[in-house]
């Protein structure tokens, strides 16, 4: 690994954690003991802590209601819990909770060591991942048959894709998936006609400075110029050009080619200044 991290070990049995101690000892991991949650607390308030190994079964507070403690103190904090062997329900309840990952006793002492290491490297990815953002690039296809129910499905995958990206809000939650909706709307009821046998295809390219959406449907085509061009009282109450108007209205350039089949647009991830 390439630097040092700290484990806080968590049990009131001293020989567990004298045990795991000297297992991570050997990937030069420095240890921290704690025999009780409220002393695990202490701690974690007071020295810093990569990752809590804690176990479940303890007296006074248990390691799920330690687990939440954690979680609502240090909500990125991994939290790898022990629990007996074969005691299920339990480990299910941990991960439900926001548990990384469990470990049943007696130890595994490979085990131990390569889920601690994989537990260590979430912070180090997340930290990572802005670094790499201006030089990423998303890519998503989809062959969609044409059936309405494919919209939020789509959109959800486009709308994680910018997340991931790390778009504005405002662009996450309002121009980006009314974009899609619009757009693949269009294609699936006007292009298309509700004919399941066709097909709307969408490319979608996620950059770090905007986003381009385009979609193909397999209709006769129309012409473009006889939708709305202007965001307008009298266009917004046009049933038909509504959609369309919204969404010249949040993108930053919207385009139509192969007679009105295919639709492209860009949204820029920032607003101009």
């Amino acid at each position: 690994m390439e630097q040092p991290f700290s484990v806080l070990l968590v049990d009131d049995e001293a020989y567990v954690t004298e045990i795991i101690g000297r297992i991570l000892a050997q990937v030069k991991l420095t240890t921290h003991s704690a025999a009780s949650g409220d002393e695990a607390l202490h701690i974690l308030k007071n020295h810093h802590i990569d990752l809590v190994i804690t176990d479940i079964l303890m007296p006074g507070m248990n390691g799920l209601e330690l687990l939440e403690r954690i979680k609502s103190q240090f909500p990125t904090m991994p939290v790898i819990m022990l629990t007996a062997h074969g005691d299920f329900f339990v480990a299910k309840e941990a991960l439900n909770r926001g548990a990384f990952y469990f470990l049943t006793k007696p130890f595994n002492k490979d085990v131990i060591i390569r889920v601690t290491e994989k537990a260590l490297r979430l912070p180090r990815l997340t930290s990572e991942k802005k670094c790499v953002l201006p030089y990423a690039t998303i890519a998503l296809h989809y062959k969609v048959p044409s059936e309405l129910r494919m919209v939020p499905a789509v959109s959800y995958q486009v709308v994680r894709a910018c997340e991931d990206m790390e778009y504005p809000l405002a662009k996450v939650n309002f121009a980006i998936p009314l974009a899609v909706d619009e757009l693949l709307v269009n294609a699936i009821k006007h292009g298309n006609k509700m004919d399941t046998a066709k097909t709307v295809t969408v490319d979608v390219t996620v950059g770090p400075d905007e986003l381009s959406l385009a979609v193909e449907d397999e209709g006769e085509g129309f012409s473009p110029e006889k939708l709305p061009a202007e965001f307008s009282p009298e266009n917004l109450l046009d049933e038909e050009g509504r959609g369309i108007m919204m969404v010249r209205y949040y993108v930053d350039e919207l385009l139509y080619h192969k007679n009105g089949t295919r639709a492209e647009c860009r949204i820029k991830k920032e607003e101009k200044k």
